[in-house]
């Protein structure tokens, strides 16, 4: 099993030698310090070496009258062989995954390090016949343009900030009417708001214009190009419950036609991918993943009407995708697993599969190597999308190859969410003796941190403060808090510095039953965060995120046993 996460933990034997500070030897229970680095073990990502196009009959329904059946341009043909290729990412790393050629890792021609969160395929803007245009949507909010792309290159045209105040970016197609794909984007609030293309490089959107509100009701948005033949792009919408549901284009980039429901039980898949025309019947097609890592590919018949589905290739072989371009689902970050540490003080690391359950573990440290350390794990704090693991020494806290100086020893609880005020880097909060919660910013190398801000007090009424990723499916991230009587809270984030929560949500009582809960990330692909709880006798449990504030997990399903052996889990 490949493994997706490929650093763990800061190396702080030089940050003890800087200070004077020699281990001659692994420091004991009795004597605490700053570890030497762990590395996990890792290998490349690999991909399907080509994307299987399953035989279709390509019937187009009388429901599509008046549709032309000649073959639209894809927007994401990287081999040149007129049918549509993936982009995709697993872990840090993108891939491309072609039906004409074998595919490979898919480098970026500005040389940017920064993590991508999400590819949109946008089809040849500049008309030049050399290969469509690519936008990628970095961690920061970074959109990027590259054009001529290959199965193993894009070449850079454009860069542009601020896109981190929106939780989807995707493309319909061609909206506008003239020939080019345009791109929506959703607020975590609801609005959708409309780019329409330019065809210049340098300069490639139009100003916004929004196009309404109350999109929020959606967890994926899916670029589905012109379904209903009347030359305009439209796309797809599914609620947390599984309602698939169509919108057509008016005509104008400004305004769509009122939602057509499609389709039901579409909540089986987390990821759902605009695909173009595969079947040359001129109707675009969708792809489907389902939780166990299967794809399914179902045919348009017009106006966003699908065929039976029809299974893509081996079963289970696509669980390994982070995210598919043009896919709508809200894509995750930061951390995806989980780390534990053995009663004698070994650390182990257990990759998420996107499968809703945990790869096998991987010893990341010396035999008893942290035995008696105060340590936590945290959303990404740097430029990768790879958690880090805090800890606090002697009044100093250290992670991520940092110092990040002294005033530690009243904290007595750390959680690390991800960003919490929407600008890309990767935040915390730690709770001092007092019970008094501080919010802690870092910059973007997450070397550093801003001054800290206070969120409130009466925190210590919590004997578990937790959270990775977004629980409410509006792209922002979340908590959620255990009261000493076992009833469980979420805080939902707001995005903002000065008020990063919102006033909390019960969402059930019985909670003290687990002695150990775990915030591991996204385990089932979907972009929702999960949770993980252990009870006494070692069983591991997931609750499956459901994107909805008032019913926040789904019921727990059993994943493991044997977790009695670790006394921290992170």
């Amino acid at each position: 099993m490949r493994s997706k996460r490929a650093r763990r933990l800061t190396g702080c034997t030089a940050l003890a030698l800087s200070a004077g500070m020699l281990l001659a030897s692994p420091a004991s229970a009795e004597s605490p310090a700053p570890r030497p680095a762990a590395e996990k073990p890792s290998q490349a990502p690999a991909a399907p070496s080509k994307r299987v196009v399953p035989q279709a009959d390509g019937a187009r329904s009388a429901g599509a009258a008046g549709a032309t059946a000649e073959r639209p341009p894809s927007r994401s043909d990287l081999d040149g062989d007129g049918q549509s290729d993936m982009v995709l990412r697993i872990g840090g790393t993108l891939l491309t995954a072609t039906t004409g050629s074998e595919g490979g890792e898919f480098y970026r021609g500005d040389g940017d390090d920064s993590f991508i969160e999400d590819v949109i395929p946008i089809g040849d803007q500049d008309k030049n016949g050399s290969g469509p245009e690519i936008l990628t949507l970095s961690k920061f909010g970074w959109l990027t343009l590259y054009g001529d792309s290959t199965p193993t290159y894009g070449t850079y045209r454009w860069s542009g900030p601020g896109w981190q105040i929106y939780n989807k970016v995707f493309s319909p197609g061609d909206i506008s009417g003239d020939g080019r794909a345009d791109i929506l984007a959703r607020t975590p609030a609801g609005e959708l708001w409309v780019y329409v293309s330019t065809g210049t490089p340098n300069a490639p959107f139009h100003a916004r214009q929004k196009v309404g509100n109350g999109w929020g009701a959606y967890d994926q948005l899916i670029g589905l190009g012109d379904s209903d033949g009347d030359g305009r792009g439209d796309f797809l919408a599914r609620t947390p419950a599984g309602g698939l549901y169509y919108y057509g284009s008016t005509g104008s980039p400004y305004s769509v036609k009122p939602a057509k429901q499609v389709g039901q039980g579409w909540q089986q898949y987390n990821q759902i991918i605009g695909i173009d025309d595969d079947n040359a019947n001129g109707i675009p097609d969708v792809l489907a993943r389902s939780v166990d890592g299967t794809l399914f590919e179902y045919f348009g018949t017009g106006s966003g009407h699908f065929t039976t589905r029809k299974q893509v290739g081996t079963a289970g072989v696509w669980k390994d995708v982070d995210q598919f371009s043009g896919a709508g689902n809200i894509p995750t970050h930061g951390k995806e697993g989980m780390l534990a540490r053995t009663k004698a003080g070994t650390l182990f690391w257990y990759d998420a599969v996107n499968n809703g359950r945990l790869a096998a573990r991987a010893q990341i440290s010396d035999d008893g190597g942290w035995a008696g350390s105060t340590i936590f794990e945290v959303n990404s704090l740097g430029r990768d999308a790879v958690s880090d693991t805090l800890e606090i020494y002697q009044g100093h806290l250290y992670g991520n190859d940092t110092d990040f100086g002294g005033g530690w020893s009243s904290i007595n609880l750390i959680a690390g969410p991800g960003d919490l005020n929407g600008d890309g880097t990767g935040d915390f909060v730690a709770r001092d003796r007092d019970g008094v919660l501080w919010l802690y910013r870092s910059n973007y190398d997450g070397t550093a941190l801003h001054a800290r801000v206070k969120i409130g007090s009466g925190w210590n009424a919590y004997n578990q403060i937790l959270g990775s990723g977004d629980y409410t499916s509006d792209g922002l991230n979340d908590l959620v808090a255990r009261a000493k009587d076992g009833t469980l809270y979420l805080y939902q984030g707001t995005g903002q510095a000065g008020y990063p929560f919102k006033p909390r949500v019960k969402i059930g009582g019985g909670w003290n039953a687990y002695p150990k809960l775990v915030a591991p990330g996204d385990l089932t692909g979907d972009g929702q965060g999960d949770l993980l709880a252990v009870n006494a006798g070692g069983e591991l449990f997931r609750y499956s995120g459901t994107g909805q504030a008032g019913y926040a997990f789904k019921p727990r399903a059993s994943i493991g046993t044997g977790y009695q052996i670790y006394n921290g889990l992170y």
